[in-house]
């Protein structure tokens, strides 16, 4: 079975203040409010301004590499020779709209839409960024005990057609966090253009982990293809110095005499790109191209920027249910 294992360090999170978070992030979505249409309601221009800024300072939003990402979006669709789009296509806002029930009721359907420059609805289309429009259906809400919802991309209800990416995401009180997804591409051979996976993050287990040392992986990927089983798991455990350790395993095995040698092959080009990247970083060379090694450090040092600060996200999220509960409509 290929496999693949990856050791990082990274700033530790009081659990405290993940519990505190957490119940901070229940207050902005219950202090939301729609207008007579079902859009969301949001703060005036000098509130978002003032909460943007604070969002920067906490490392929630980092301007800096959202413009990286646009730069490499669109070299990469240049090298490719596709056709790039204009600072106009791509000045669109992405806003939710409650169109059936109460908000946060059972059974309450939203939308989650992109919106041109001139507040209009996109229609779904599949680009880089996915498709333009996802539905939400509430199955559960009860912050004592589980809140639970179903996606689907591009939004299904009333249309009888199967969505391309469907699931569902279920948080508990005990800390478990559950994700779900079906893909489901449409064209020939639907066996080849389906897949499902499941993401379980366990903050209990993640926790006990540090302090016990238990074997159980806390953070879990399992995904099903007609080509290839993959399973990941992180594995945390306490330094010295207070960061934590995280071990990242990939284990992937082929289905079948023929998925088998490809999947093996893709594990070592993976394992070969990772590898030739810390050479050149060694070398002080580059391609200009961004590889998973990069990617990956990218992600880390944005969760130390995140944890560095985590003791004051609960009360910037009290600010924005502050902002959320008192928001007006737009004249």
């Amino acid at each position: 079975m290929p496999r693949l294992t990856h050791a990082f360090d990274v700033a530790a999170v009081d659990r405290d203040a993940v519990a505190r978070t957490v119940a901070a992030a229940h207050e902005v979505t219950r202090s939301c409010r729609f207008d007579g249409r079902g859009w969301l309601l949001t703060p005036d221009e000098p509130t978002l301004a003032r909460l943007t800024r604070r969002a920067e300072e906490l490392g929630l939003v980092d301007r800096e590499a959202a413009e990286r990402r646009d730069r490499e979006r669109t070299a990469e669709a240049e090298r490719a020779g596709g056709r790039v789009r204009t600072a106009a296509e791509r000045a669109t806002t992405t806003a939710l709209q409650l169109q059936t029930g109460r908000h946060l009721a059972p059974r309450s359907h939203y939308l989650v839409a992109e919106l041109s420059a001139d507040g209009v609805p996109l229609e779904p289309r599949y680009e880089e960024e996915g498709w333009s429009s996802t539905g939400l259906t509430v199955t559960s809400w009860d912050e004592a005990g589980t809140c639970a919802l179903e996606y689907a991309m591009p939004d299904s209800v009333g249309t009888g057609e199967t969505p391309v990416t469907s699931g569902t995401v279920t948080h508990d009180a005990a800390g478990v966090l559950t994700v779900t997804t079906r893909i489901q591409l449409p064209g020939r051979f639907p066996g080849w253009r389906t897949a499902d996976g499941t993401l379980t993050v366990d903050t209990g287990a993640w926790y006990a982990a540090l302090d016990a040392g238990t074997t159980e992986p806390p953070v879990r990927l399992s995904a099903t293809h007609a080509l290839a089983d993959v399973t990941a798991w992180l594995s945390p455990a306490p330094r010295t110095d207070g960061r934590w350790d995280v071990t990242a395993v990939l284990d992937v095995r082929g289905r079948g005499l023929i998925a088998r040698p490809l999947v093996a092959m893709l594990v070592w080009a993976i394992r070969g790109s990772f590898r030739g990247e810390e050479r050149r970083a060694r070398r002080g060379r580059g391609t200009g191209v961004v590889g998973p090694r990069e990617r990956w450090d990218r992600a880390v040092r944005s969760w130390d920027r995140v944890a560095h600060q985590a003791r004051r996200i609960p009360d910037f999220l009290h600010d924005v249910a502050r902002a959320m509960a008192e928001a007006r409509p737009q004249t």
